[in-house]
């Protein structure tokens, strides 16, 4: 990339620069565990030793470089090994940067490139990016990059989950015509599920038995 921007792949050997960058930094938004030598060990433990062998949850990491120093993190993670249906083509990613960079423009050109790496080279559908709402400036960074919050098709079962409607999901498409096929199969899912829903028994308990 230009000014001199380089990606490295996280290491045990270079994990020290990943610590380094984060320790100090008091940006709410920053995981607590990549400030901790130990957590951050576990964490290239599960990046280096399981991810690459999970069916479903294959990732990767790189560490951002301008020129000799180390400026952020790049995850792309959830790749699914399986085949199927054409919208198992998609991933997640996942992102921080130093404080240095904040601000500068450097960091929408780095996620830029890597959407371009996962669309070009993995050949994606989709990428997946899942945000605080209390996040703001993360949620305008991924809009400013054409993410688009998901569509009620495909999140129509989040209401019932607190972890994750406190959570906000967005997506980005590799074209529109790849936006609108997807999102018809999403909308097919909900009212598939919907009519078999209708069809459980509810209990006097207030729970519900599915019909054999």
């Amino acid at each position: 990339m230009e000014n001199d921007i380089k990606f490295i792949p996280l290491t045990f050997r270079n994990r020290h620069d990943f610590l380094e960058l984060f320790e100090q930094d008091d940006d709410p938004w920053v995981e607590e565990r990549f400030k901790n030598a130990k957590s951050v060990y576990e964490y290239v433990c599960m990046a280096k030793i399981i991810m690459p062998y999970s069916f479903k949850h294959g990732g990767q990491d790189w560490l951002v470089y301008q020129k000799k120093e180390c400026i952020g993190i790049l995850h792309a993670f959830d790749f699914n090994k399986e085949s199927g249906e054409f919208t198992q083509r998609r991933c997640s990613i996942g992102y921080a940067f130093g404080q240095a960079v904040r601000g500068s423009g450097i960091p929408q050109k780095v996620v830029q490139h890597l959407q371009d790496y996962l669309f070009t080279k993995w050949n994606m559908l989709f990428l997946t990016a899942s945000v605080k709402r209390e996040n703001i400036r993360s949620i305008r960074f991924l809009k400013g990059l054409g993410y688009t919050e998901r569509s009620a098709e495909r999140d129509w079962q989040t209401d019932e989950d607190k972890a994750v409607s406190s959570t906000l999901i967005l997506d980005l498409f590799r074209s529109k015509r790849t936006q609108n096929k997807i999102q018809a199969q999403w909308k097919q899912e909900k009212k598939d599920y919907l009519a078999w829903h209708a069809t459980w028994i509810k209990q006097p308990d207030g729970s519900y038995r599915i019909p054999s």
